[in-house]
């Protein structure tokens, strides 16, 4: 070995040794039994029934029936809801303790500023978590028990989704009717009615043939109707739906009501609801159109 690798292997052992002592100086400052983790629990979906987030602009309270949830009164995408425990057990995972003394709170975002993540059950608080800051590199933040002194660094996108607003976590879903379920489909303008009626495997305007990509089209809007907004609660109380501008009503074969849709319009766009549902939902302008199409579009084509 020449002397100039020599020298590079000693410098390159050297640097070992430093950064090994470094370490045990953070150990001893962490203590001799450090903690790897955020001590978190892994709930799964039945052994929760409640859950709060409370931040500066708003409270978000959530509450589980069944399988479904609602929050703030409102129904809540109730996946959504699930993949926040999933990701309160992946954050679990992530988590690394970066601070012991109470002095950093502040800094870190996890004192009274901090963002609350509580989990109930029967009335039984489960788990109050304080989130703070965002952390060093992508997708992190601070975080500590409620009560607790020590502070975790937490990878993940748990922070991400503690900011989401109510409107991001209300179920979006309009409505899903199956196209093989539908019978006869109701559609008014104003007081004009266009009747598609099913004729074994062949649909009538009226007496007369309907254009089959048209009501294709129409089948297929029906299967998945989902909202892109929410009506303001200022907007709500200004629609009239006992006069709508548009509805539409879908039924089974045994005239049974699979949809029951009211639009009103205003300035800002469409606003519709679905039945006796109390939520009015905003829809984009072509899709209220592919639902409720004028009534030359269904007409079969006359060669």
């Amino acid at each position: 070995m020449s002397a100039k690798a020599l020298l590079r292997a000693l410098a390159a052992l050297g640097l070992l040794v430093v950064l090994w002592g470094a370490f045990g100086v953070y150990r001893a400052w962490l203590g001799d039994d450090p903690v790897a983790g955020l001590p978190l629990p892994a709930f799964s979906p039945a052994e929760v029934d409640g859950i709060e987030i409370t931040a500066p602009a708003e409270t978000l309270r959530f509450a589980r029936t069944g399988a479904d949830w609602t929050v703030n009164g409102h129904a809540a995408d109730a996946e959504r809801v699930r993949k926040l425990m999933a990701l309160l057990a992946d954050s679990a995972i992530a988590g690394e303790l970066v601070a012991r003394n109470p002095a950093s709170h502040a800094r870190l975002g996890v004192d009274t500023a901090g963002r609350r993540l509580v989990f109930r059950k029967g009335g039984d608080t489960l788990l109050d978590l304080v989130v703070g800051s965002s952390g060093t590199g992508f997708l992190g933040v601070y975080a500590r028990v409620a009560g607790a002194d020590e502070v975790y660094q937490v990878r993940g996108a748990l922070g991400a989704d503690l900011g989401r607003d109510e409107a991001s976590w209300r179920d979006r879903r309009i409505a899903a009717v199956p196209a093989d379920g539908v019978d006869r489909i109701s559609i008014r303008h104003g007081r004009g009615e266009t009747v598609l009626t099913r004729s074994g495997n062949a649909w009538m305007v009226g007496d007369a043939p309907a254009d089959t990509a048209a009501v294709r089209r129409l089948l297929g809007a029906l299967a998945d109707i989902r909202a892109v907004g929410f009506a303001s609660p200022e907007e709500t109380d200004s629609l009239d739906f006992g006069r709508p501008d548009r509805r539409l009503v879908v039924l089974g074969p045994a005239a049974d009501t699979l949809l029951d849709l009211l639009v009103d319009s205003t300035g800002a766009g469409f606003r519709v609801r679905a039945g006796a549902r109390p939520d009015v939902f905003q829809l984009d302008f072509w899709r209220v159109n592919e639902l409720i199409p004028p009534a030359e579009a269904l007409r079969g084509k006359v060669p």
